[in-house]
């Protein structure tokens, strides 16, 4: 959610673009889901449109006192003004982008109330974040309007998301700012006889102190390194302590304003890698770096994953699934290059049968696994701006942790 000098008309411009695509579908208006409180999964389509995140924390519904608890809705109908249905009382009405906020402890008869009153309550209308609406209020919802057809329609607001206006470009390139700061403590603080978690911790009260918020993060090292986090929850292990040889890995996603930050760096602890670690660094730092050279507008996403995959392979580099001959390195899961970059992780899919093509303001995190059975997996991410003439890196750690960065 943007905090001050909000850009109001650009709001107004997004909505309006997306009315513009639910008009040419034949659709009256549509309907967007978000949730917030305390998970920043599904968020970002509400956020996106009218500037309001909803806070509170998920609860069952307890009527009368409450429902809908960290749900809300936009109605964005065809012709006229939207409605915007919160689930508290509590929001910054003097930062929200639409000027008809709506809440009662009745969290879906308000939702009823705001179809009717726009008339979307016959014909079709497109729900965006289906996958937000739980199916007991679409049960509650949809039974008392049954003239209303609800088409999916995620695709729409989706494909507006995906090139970024100034305004956003400055939050992500804030966030990649405290992400680099963040990632370049945890990696000079690795050292033998701290836990992960004693590596990270300073870290994150860096990017707490500096106005973000941790989407999370998650390390590995030492047996656990084959895996994406040594624990599932909370991610990273608070009770073995790293040693001096073994493979470290951290993923850091965090989110300024919304806008997220998502990289991550790998490095043997005491830094002093074995020649197989040290080709393994290299190989897959140096992959990520000629994936993003290779970056210009009008390229097909399909076709800067084959140079990806090309590179790899002259290398030696198996894409097979059973990944067992301790003489070969793997590419890891999952088997992409990346992903686009915002309130979350979005559109293009950097995976070989993605056909859209990259343009100017998008902001893409370039990333890769590799694998060797009695090695470990290492990884490599970058942020990146495509502009006219490239690729942009945001994300300006250094992109290998030897005894050089670390001094």
């Amino acid at each position: 959610m943007l905090q001050n000098n909000v850009p109001f008309h650009e709001f107004h411009e997004r909505r309006s673009q997306c009315v513009s695509q639910a008009s040419d579908r034949g659709l009256n208006g549509l309907m967007v889901w978000s949730r917030g409180g305390g998970t920043f999964d599904r968020y970002a389509d509400v956020d996106y449109l009218a500037n309001h995140y909803q806070q509170r924390c998920y609860l069952p519904d307890y009527m009368p006192l409450w429902s809908g608890r960290s749900h809300c809705v936009l109605f964005i109908p065809v012709e006229g003004e939207p409605i915007l249905v919160v689930s508290s009382p509590e929001y910054s009405i003097d930062l929200i982008a639409v000027s008809d906020v709506r809440y009662s402890n009745d969290f879906i008869g308000e939702c009823r109330r705001a179809i009717y009153d726009l008339n979307m309550d016959e014909g079709k209308v497109g729900l965006v974040g289906a996958d937000v609406l739980p199916f007991a209020y679409s049960q509650k919802l949809f039974a008392e309007t049954p003239e209303l057809e609800v088409a999916t329609a995620d695709d729409i607001v989706q494909h507006t998301r995906m090139i970024k206006s100034p305004r956003e470009e400055a939050c992500i390139n804030e966030a990649c700012r405290i992400g680099t700061s963040a990632v370049n403590q945890i990696m000079r603080n690795v050292s033998e006889g701290k836990t992960e978690s004693q590596i990270i911790a300073p870290a994150i009260e860096t990017v707490v102190e500096e106005g973000a918020v941790v989407y999370f993060v998650i390390t590995s090292s030492g047996s656990y390194i084959n895996y994406a986090q040594s624990v599932d929850f909370p991610g990273y292990d608070h009770q073995r302590k790293v040693e001096n040889g073994e493979l470290f890995r951290v993923d850091l996603i965090i989110s300024y304003q919304g806008y997220m930050c998502d990289f991550g760096r790998s490095c043997v602890v005491g830094h002093t890698p074995s020649i197989p670690q040290q080709e393994m660094l290299d190989m897959v730092t140096d992959a990520c770096e000629h994936v993003i050279q290779s970056i210009q507008p009008g390229l097909r996403v399909k076709d800067l994953c084959r140079i990806g995959d090309n590179y790899l392979e002259e290398r030696g580099v198996s894409f097979a699934v059973d990944q067992t001959n301790a003489d070969v390195i793997y590419a890891g899961y999952p088997p992409h290059w990346g992903h686009g970059l915002g309130m979350s992780w979005e559109r293009p899919w950097l995976v070989k049968e993605e056909e859209m093509t990259l343009e100017p303001n998008m902001f893409l995190a370039i990333e890769k696994s590799l694998y060797k059975p009695g090695v470990g997996t290492v990884s490599y991410e970058q942020n990146i701006k495509v502009t006219e003439n490239g690729a942009c890196i945001l994300t300006t750690s250094p992109k290998k942790w030897d005894k050089t960065a670390i001094s």
